[in-house]
This record gives structure tokens, sequence and C-alpha cells, in this order.
């Protein structure tokens, strides 16, 4: 059954954070904690900071009492060299949370890292949401004390709870003809009077699918909710065991499997699979049975979505206000963006061999001529797209037949 979270204030550090760091094995993130009141904290509150890497590992955490000091108020982690992460603050008053700030993310590297001011915000009740896929769509519900809140489409909607014959429900307090229905082991949403398909709990970063893989014995690793599948020598070597929780190590990531004598690796580099050349987020390493064996891992599709892409080159032209152009990869294999002139809409399609774009849909504004014709190579080439790279510096680049030769280039600001 599917429950919405109770309210935790405690963050637990996971087994992947050092008890102690030598000399090049964990670098220090600091900054400051702030808010708009700037007012002195009173002496029951507490500050907590966290840093969290992948896989549910928290890098570090510190914890202090107010004391009375004034904002802002300055704090330092220790986390593992090497690997990215965000930093998650709280402050907490008698044990209830005030204020809050998420998400503000540090990259892989070896350098102390500072990050300023941090800007807390008052705590709602989707700062303690679960997150649910409703088929295609993406949804929060967060509940604080009696407060609940649905984020759905970009909005966020204010819930009250009403008489159900069964489970929990929960309608809006201003919009018509939405409502969450918490029954069995799903949740039911309706937006603006339309039913979305089944809603299913996303799981929690320490159970989600992750795989990695390598040609040359042929192997793979594949990790799910409890369970990982070792395979080698092209599938004549097979184990299931248990899933290990993460392990962060100074540059990486560690899951221990000693029933199968496995270990794997996992580091935040960019990795090219060396039969199709088709990108992947991480490098893998498999210790098995005495032997090392290298590839990937991740999903080469976590490389596109997430931030907008600007487009910087297409193909040899001249581009005309090129902070018009622009590319968006959505979750389930859509994709957005802007041609310069106007809005599109498509999907992709990413296999193990490339990248494929579908028919791209647009809206119908008229612009000038050098617009219409930037717009039509730009989607063109959306056409021919067959492969795609990114280069250590992060430059995305959509590929032709020959998988070499650049079509569109983009990068994130």
């Amino acid at each position: 059954m599917i429950r919405f979270p109770a309210l935790a204030l405690g963050l637990v550090v996971a087994s992947g954070v050092p008890s102690s760091g030598q000399a090049g094995e964990t670098r220090a993130v600091t900054g400051a904690l702030t808010y708009t009141q700037k007012i002195a904290l009173p002496p029951d509150a507490r500050a907590i900071v966290q840093a969290q890497g992948r896989f549910g590992v928290t890098l570090g955490e510190v914890g202090t009492e107010a004391d009375r000091h004034q904002m802002p108020r300055g704090f330092a982690l220790d986390v593992p060299s090497g690997l990215s992460g965000t930093v998650r603050a709280l402050i907490e008053v008698n044990g209830a949370p005030r204020w809050i700030v998420e998400g503000v993310g540090f990259d892989a590297g070896a350098a102390p890292v500072d990050l300023g001011e941090l800007d807390l915000a008052p705590v709602t009740p989707l700062a303690f949401a679960t997150d649910f896929l409703c088929g295609d769509t993406a949804v929060s519900v967060g509940m604080l004390g009696d407060e609940v809140m649905l984020r759905a489409e970009g909005r966020d909607i204010a819930m009250t709870q009403v008489r159900a014959a069964s489970g929990a429900r929960y309608e809006a307090m201003d919009t018509p003809d939405t409502s969450v229905w918490n029954k069995g082991d799903a949740a039911m949403i309706r937006l603006n009077g339309q039913d979305l398909p089944e809603c299913r709990e996303i799981p929690p970063p320490a159970e989600r699918p992750y795989r990695a893989r390598g040609n040359e014995p042929g192997w793979q690793v594949s990790l799910a909710a409890g369970i990982a599948m070792i395979e080698a020598d092209y599938g004549v070597l097979s184990h299931e065991v248990p899933r290990p929780d993460a392990q962060a190590v100074p540059g990486a990531y560690e899951f221990a499997m000693p029933e199968a004598r496995a270990r794997l690796r996992i580091e935040e580099r960019l990795c090219h699979d060396d039969m199709t050349g088709m990108p992947y987020p991480d490098t893998a390493q498999l210790a098995l049975d005495g032997r090392v064996l290298r590839g990937c891992g991740g999903d080469p599709a976590d490389l596109l979505t997430g931030a907008t892409w600007q487009v910087t080159a297409l193909g040899g032209a001249t581009l005309i206000e090129p902070e018009r152009l622009s590319l968006n990869f959505l979750d389930a294999g859509r994709v957005a963006g802007s041609s310069g002139c106007n809005r599109i809409i498509g999907g992709f399609t990413l296999t193990g061999e490339g990248l494929q774009f579908g028919p791209m849909a647009s809206t119908m504004m008229a612009c000038p001529d050098p617009l219409m014709e930037q717009e039509r190579r730009m989607l063109d080439a959306l056409e021919q797209v067959a492969a795609f790279d990114v280069d250590e510096g992060g430059t995305l680049r959509l590929l032709g037949d020959d998988h070499r030769t650049a079509l569109i280039e983009a990068t994130r600001p």
C-alpha cells in the first residue's frame, strides 16, 4: 500500500560517508545559511545540512544548535573527493521544520567548493513529498501536518481531506474536479476532470534500477529493488544476489557482492561503448572472481534529459539570434524546444545503436524569411540525426548517419 510520507527530520547518514579523511580523499563543501528575515534564531532552533550523492548515499552531514547565533550561519561539510552531489539544509524549531533549501548542486572534482549564501524559504508540504508517475505524467504529493499539496503540470494545488469509503481521499480547495485518492497499492489522481493513468510511486534512489555492462567477454550487472543480477562470459556465468547498499569512496561508488565474489565500481566519468560508440554517463569496472572487467554504466538518456540545451551550431550556417534556438529532452521520449521562430515538440527514440527523432510538430507563427529558413534547416537536421555524443567539455553533438558529422551542437548555460 502506498503511504504518503510521515515527516522525518532526522537525517540518517548512509554507510558510504567516510568516517575520517586522509589528504586528497575528501574535500570541503562550505557555504552559509540565510533567510529573508535575517533575525537571530531562537535558542531551541537547530540547523541541519546534508550533502546527498547518487544511489541514496549521504556524502556528508552536519547539525548545529542555534545558540542565539545571527544569520547568515556558516557551515562546512567533508565529502568524498571526485563525486558530485546536492546540498539540502533545514532549520527546525522545537523539532518542527521552519525553513528549507534543496537541490543546491556541486560538481565532481577534488577542489574545495564554496556554495556562497543559501537562501532558505519557509517549509511547505512539498518539501516532504512522495513522487509518482502516472503514465507519462510526473506528480508529487506532499504532507506537512494537516496541510496537503499536489504538484502537477507545473502547478501547486492545495488539497483538503474528504470522506472516503476506503483509503485516504483529498480534493483541491480552489481547482474544480481535482482529487487524489490513495487506495490499495496505487494512487488515483484526477486533474481538472481528467483521470490520469494509474499512478505508481517512484522508488527511492537506493532502489531505482541501474545497469552496467561491457563487451569482451560480454558482462552486465543489473541492480533492481532488492536484487542484483550478474552475468558474464555472454551469459555462461550468472549470479543473483541481494542488492547491496552503495558505498561512497573517493572518486566512485562501490557495490560489494561477496556472495558472487564480485565488486562493482561506478565512476562519474563519461564512457563510450567500444563497439557502438554510444556515450554513457558513468565508467564501470566489475571485479569478478579474480578478473577485472571494464565497461560503461547508467542510462544514455540521462545525458540528454534535464536542463535545456542551447543550440550553438547548425551545420556550417551562421546562426541568427542563436539564443532563441533550444532543445529540451523530456522524460518518456519527448523533446521540445524552439527553432528560433516557432515552438517545436515531438518524440525521440534512443536505442543501443543510436538516436532518432520522430516527426516534429510546431506552432504556426510567421517570421522573417531568414528565421523561417533557419527553422527549416533545424527541422531537416533533426530528421537526419542517427546518433549523439557529449564531449568532455559538455557539448552535445547530434550526429548524422556516419556517426561523425555534427548536424547540431548545443551546450547548457
